[in-house]
């Protein structure tokens, strides 16, 4: 693959909306092989998902939100931004669930980070920016 691939999606900040992650990116990734597309489709859906998840559950945010994503794919590798206009939080800081407890909620950003090759957090001045990205040249994500 020698060309570049991008795309946009917005959302509405809801559980529901969510659905449209899964075709957004199938349709970014039509030029791609089936083998490849489906290997980083399965691992980019799911890690985009618990992201937007974790916005709509706990970024506060403001009347007319949207979550914004935006994506580029390349021959070497997929990287989703994840935007919105809520709270700002520290990445680095929220703890992986703890091990041998069961709870209901708190995998979102372990589950996300084992997926993507990089999961990085910047806050801008219209508010967070999460990148997801995922080398095309093997890395697992750690599962």
């Amino acid at each position: 693959m020698t060309s570049v691939t991008t795309a946009t999606l917005r959302l509405a900040p809801d559980v529901l909306s969510t659905r449209e992650i899964g075709p957004w990116l199938r349709t970014a990734m039509r030029h791609v092989d089936a083998e490849t597309a489906d290997a980083l489709l399965s691992r980019m859906e799911l890690a985009v998902h618990e992201v937007c998840m974790n916005v709509v559950d706990h970024a506060h945010l403001p009347a007319d939100s949207v979550i914004e994503l935006s994506l580029v794919l390349s021959s070497t590798d997929l990287t989703v931004w994840v935007r919105d206009r809520g709270a700002e939080f520290d990445l680095a800081a929220i703890p992986d669930p703890a091990e041998g407890v069961l709870q209901e909620r708190g995998y979102g950003i372990k589950i996300a980070r084992a997926l993507v090759s990089e999961l990085s957090y910047r806050r801008t001045r219209s508010g967070n920016e999460l990148a997801l990205r995922i080398d095309r040249g093997g890395r697992d994500g750690g599962l």
